[in-house]
């Protein structure tokens, strides 16, 4: 009898949550492969550091996440830069998310039947109590992503993003075609984010010419299966015991 996909049950089990309350990032592990889901909280470079020391990783798979703490994601953001990990993309993947997929050598979207829900947002950041738009950490962020897109990011479009006027406004990009009914590109102002079909289309870019996926070729989980054989399966999770 053939053995159950254990990729595919881990990232069913992370779609499982879309839609759900926040909670703080979950970590597990398929061989060579990490699924990072939830919230990111301050203490997540050390699990994920953690996850790392118990064996080789060559794949982060970024899901549901709405972000979370940006001293966090620059640090992941740095080990993954660091050990040349690929990252990959399924679902939404919001600010400090985003910049933890902006990490990785090879950048894909997962091939999915719902790839229209796969959207990674980015915005400028803010604080996390008062919600205030932190204009001061706005020029490390925009220098990190044009460095990352290696200045493909088109510079007004980035400054579109990056100074919002509400903590909740985001351009979301989604894969060429995905959504027939609406653009590749759209920017959500509070209030939109939740019908993103109102948000408005930005036209003349796709999520490909502005360097943030390098290369337009989806990703199929029997690949990341291919990858992993042979492999030793280590259990670590990394759950936060603040859950």
């Amino acid at each position: 009898m053939m053995r159950p996909n254990r990729l595919l049950a881990l990232l069913t089990t992370s779609l499982f949550f879309q839609g759900a309350p926040a909670v703080a990032m979950t970590m597990l592990r398929s061989n060579d492969t990490l699924i990072l889901y939830g919230k990111v909280e301050a203490d997540d470079t050390q699990r994920f550091r953690r996850n790392l020391s118990a064996g080789e990783v060559h794949n982060v798979v970024l899901t549901e996440s709405p972000g979370g703490d940006l001293g966090a994601a620059y640090g992941i953001a740095q080990l993954i830069k660091g050990r040349k990990i690929n990252t990959a993309v399924q679902g939404n993947c919001f600010s400090s998310c985003a910049i933890m997929f902006m990490a990785g050598t090879e950048r894909r979207m997962l091939d999915s039947k719902n790839l229209a829900r796969t959207r990674l947002g980015f915005h400028g950041p803010h604080n996390k109590e008062t919600r205030e738009v932190s204009t001061e950490a706005i020029p490390k962020l925009r220098e990190w992503l044009l460095k990352a897109t290696e200045g493909k990011f088109p510079e007004e479009l980035l400054d579109q993003a990056m100074y919002i006027k509400k903590a909740s406004d985001m351009m979301l990009f989604y894969y060429p075609g995905a959504d027939k009914k609406k653009g590749n590109i759209r920017f959500c102002t509070e209030g939109t984010l939740a019908n993103p079909r109102k948000c408005d289309t930005i036209e003349g870019h796709d999520i490909i010419s502005v360097g943030i996926l390098t290369t337009a070729e989806l990703l199929k989980v029997e690949e990341l299966d291919q990858q992993t054989a042979g492999g030793t399966e280590n259990p670590v999770t990394g759950e936060n015991p603040k859950q």
